[in-house]
């Protein structure tokens, strides 16, 4: 048997003082309660943000008011953004709730920047509100406008790793994930609640969600048809 070298120190004992012991660092309980519950606001944004505005425009369509408002002296990015703005402000009563209702009901407040906090929701948001305005603008009733919300609430919910982590999804799952608005808010949210992060730290998620955003607007920008007259 070889000789051990004499600069390499010899590891201890099974039975001795030194012992290897796993660390959590964030949710050291693996509480499932921690983890559902530090993305439930984004859940609940989701939710409204998707449902509210993808009535919005095949709403009046049906009613008969959209040529009226296309009859306007407004441009398509004007009469998006006024789909959109009035929501921004019901959000963030949204998210104030759930953090309420987490930290009241369970304990589980944001550890991190408020600040960052919402500075992060507010892209969030608006590439939330987007997607629905784009879905409103892709169907022609409120039935098909329903029904292709739910067709998208849900693979978000799943792909976002809001459910259980996306570390664990298949490559190609992972990677589809990442054009959903919810994937980079969840990080940002997790980093904040249960992290206790600061601004710095969610600014990559910041960067996604403005990006998603831009990317979403400009589509919608582009199926909204151009005033008439």
């Amino acid at each position: 048997m070889p000789a051990r070298r004499a600069d390499r120190p010899a590891l201890a004992p099974a039975d001795g003082p030194l012992a290897a012991r796993p660390r959590f660092w964030f949710n050291a309980a693996l509480r499932d309660r921690d983890f559902f519950l530090s993305a439930l606001a984004g859940m609940l944004l989701t939710n409204l943000c998707f449902s509210a505005s993808s009535l919005g425009l095949v709403g009046e369509r049906e009613s008969g008011t959209y040529e009226a408002t296309l009859a306007l002296p407004t441009t398509p990015l004007e009469i998006v953004l006024g789909k959109l703005l009035p929501f921004v402000a019901i959000s963030y009563y949204v998210l104030t709730f759930a953090i309420v209702v987490s930290g009241l009901g369970f304990g589980i407040w944001p550890r991190g920047s408020w600040l960052a906090l919402g500075a992060l929701t507010l892209p969030f948001v608006l590439a939330s509100l987007s997607v629905g305005v784009l879905v409103s603008a892709l169907v022609r009733t409120s039935a098909q406008a329903v029904f292709l919300t739910v067709f998208v609430i849900l693979p978000s919910f799943v792909l976002s790793g809001v459910m259980f982590p996306y570390q664990l999804m298949p490559d190609g799952i992972r990677q589809l994930g990442g054009v959903l608005p919810l994937r980079w808010y969840q990080i940002g949210l997790r980093r904040l609640v249960l992290r206790g992060a600061g601004i710095e730290d969610v600014l990559v998620p910041f960067a996604a969600l403005t990006l998603l955003f831009l990317a979403l607007l400009a589509l919608v920008r582009w199926r909204v048809p151009p005033r008439l007259g």
